[in-house]
């Protein structure tokens, strides 16, 4: 009996704790940080609009296969949350932080104040991170995520995660879009990440949709189980 309480215990804290419980370094990065073209990660770089909503929220990166569009992650590889981006920044601001190991992965998720989850199941974008290189994914606008999890969700939850399904597109930017891009993020690693020295690069965004997970525990849920 005890085992099988301290199993359900255990499922229960996976899924409110996200993907894993143990995972690659995740943002915010060290500053001493060291990062280059020999590294078998991929560092990932991608701005925001502040947040009009006074909501700290995260973004959500799983490994995936777009052509069997399932999820490829395990327990400790293949996944980063872009977690605790509180509210109130002046303007654009530059997030980072680390996945491993290289590959495609894509945005499941905006997750807003830990508990309330917008799932992106409905249209999503994923990107070809290269390993050893810092991978510029564009700019994100999490406003209109933010505010449909507010309509559409509870005010309140007991330790529970919330999805709202089928949320509106991701609102995306791509680097082709974002004039003088290169430089930026060159000055941000410089400030942020001096002791990172590897190649810039921006993959294209991959156009993907997936299914809905499912959980015994947690019933439906936005990743795999």
């Amino acid at each position: 009996m005890r085992g099988i309480v301290a199993l359900l215990v255990a499922l229960i804290v996976c899924i409110g704790a996200g993907p894993a419980s143990a995972a690659p370094p995740r943002s915010p990065l060290r500053e001493n940080l060291q990062f280059d073209a020999s590294s078998e990660m991929a560092l990932v770089v991608f701005e925001a609009e502040p947040t009009t909503m006074p909501a700290t929220w995260r973004l959500n990166m799983l490994a995936f296969a777009p052509d069997t569009r399932t999820w490829t992650y395990g327990l400790t590889r293949g996944w980063s949350q872009f977690e605790g981006i509180e509210p109130g920044a002046t303007g654009r601001q530059f997030y980072a932080g680390l996945v491993r190991p290289g590959g495609i992965y894509a945005i499941n998720s905006i997750s807003a104040n830990v508990w309330w989850t917008g799932c992106l199941n409905g249209g999503s974008k994923a990107f070809n991170l290269q390993a050893g290189a810092v991978n510029y994914i564009g700019l994100i606008d999490p406003n209109p995520t933010i505010a449909e999890i507010a309509r559409g969700l509870p005010p309140t939850t007991r330790s529970q995660r919330l999805f709202l399904f089928d949320t509106p597109r991701l609102s995306y930017t791509p680097a082709t879009e974002r004039p003088n891009w290169e430089a930026d993020v060159a000055a941000f690693l410089a400030m942020r990440l001096p002791r990172v020295n590897a190649p810039i690069v921006a993959p294209d965004p991959i156009d993907v949709t997936f299914e809905r997970g499912h959980s015994v525990v947690a019933g439906e849920i936005c990743e795999k189980y």
